[in-house]
């Protein structure tokens, strides 16, 4: 059996006392930087884990932080609380991740669960619903939003994301460049900040290009963040009787629901029809049909929540709403074919 590392090993590792690793590992009293790193570097090689039950009875901290996300199938997601959980284990804490669907009664039930089980703080990836209840919970729990705003005055905490209008806006362009004019969009539900944005991305990328888009435009799709509204949503434009020369697919969920339509109905991308995609899409270059995308470095955004978050939890005194946003990166595949003038 594996030997288990306890505080007294790491405190040896690293060379230092064991009351500075229990003020690394419980963010109690200053610890020098340098001595800081070398006792996670030391609790990281030793994979040591603190006695949460032991620590909760003796401070109101559970070193639990939770991640609430509409889909947890979504390697978007997965990506991100990858970055996250690498960044808070260096600082003893664990991660919970919690599927609340696209459901605003579980998202409440969740976060009243959680409230109850004392953890430390959330991210949250909300349904768009329920924005006075978390408002209202970030008066007194450490909260990061990530991908998704809330329209709350009051809300107090930090907010992720990539640059959803620029990315958008860039991939928008690249169809332009190839002559395509009837360019249709596949999105998530409007009233989320994410889909609005992107929306405004092609709208301004259309409306510079001498095109403007109305309303009531004949080519777009509004399901959900998932493969079945891909799939739906390319149905709908693609049975048009005049369809969209090229769709802009506003999630890699949305664009392998789509992907499977036109393989399913044998349309070819790009021969029938071009595509591109706003997030990456897992293993694309080794795909057959390797869709352009507009990319985000998401491991570096979930570092980023995770460090915002531990930042609130041991803040001493309040800190001001912070919001980052991460550029996004085109990397061009052949999902594009050129249309002559």
């Amino acid at each position: 059996m594996a030997k288990i590392s306890t505080i007294k090993d790491v405190a040896s590792l690293a060379n230092v006392s064991i009351a500075t690793v229990s003020r690394v590992i419980n963010h109690s009293g200053s610890v020098n930087p340098i001595l800081a790193k070398r006792v996670q570097q030391a609790i990281h090689d030793l994979n040591y884990s603190p006695n949460i039950v032991a620590r909760s009875l003796k401070t109101s901290n559970t070193a639990t932080i939770a991640f609430l996300v509409s889909n947890i199938s979504d390697p978007y997601f997965i990506t991100i609380g990858r970055g996250i959980e690498d960044y808070i284990k260096g600082f003893g804490y664990n991660l919970i991740v919690c599927s609340i669907g696209h459901s605003k009664e579980k998202e409440i039930a969740y976060l009243q669960l959680l409230k109850e089980k004392k953890v430390d703080g959330l991210i949250l990836n909300t349904v768009g619903y329920n924005d006075d209840i978390i408002s209202e919970l970030s008066q007194n729990t450490p909260i990061v939003l990530s991908n998704r705003r809330i329209n709350s005055a009051s809300f107090n905490g930090d907010f992720v994301d990539s640059d959803n209008i620029g990315g958008v806006y860039a991939l928008t362009k690249c169809l332009l460049a190839a002559g395509h004019r009837k360019i249709g969009t596949i999105n998530g539900p409007s009233h989320l900040s994410t889909a609005s944005e992107r929306y405004r991305g092609f709208c301004n990328a259309m409306n510079d290009h001498g095109i403007s888009i109305e309303q009531d435009y004949l080519y777009q799709y509004e399901g959900l963040f998932n493969s079945e509204s891909g799939y739906h949503g390319a149905k709908k434009l693609m049975e048009q009787s005049s369809p969209p020369s090229a769709i802009i697919l506003m999630s890699s969920e949305i664009a392998l629901g789509a992907m499977r339509y036109f393989s399913t109905n044998k349309i070819s991308i790009p021969n029938d029809v071009s595509i591109v995609c706003f997030g990456d899409i897992p293993n694309r270059e080794i795909l057959y049909i390797n869709p352009t995308v507009a990319a985000t470095n998401l491991t570096g955004m979930g570092m980023k929540m995770g460090e915002l978050l531990l930042e609130r939890i041991q803040a001493k005194e309040p800190i001001a709403n912070r919001e980052i946003c991460f550029t996004t990166q085109i990397y061009n595949g052949n999902s594009i074919m050129e249309i002559l003038p």
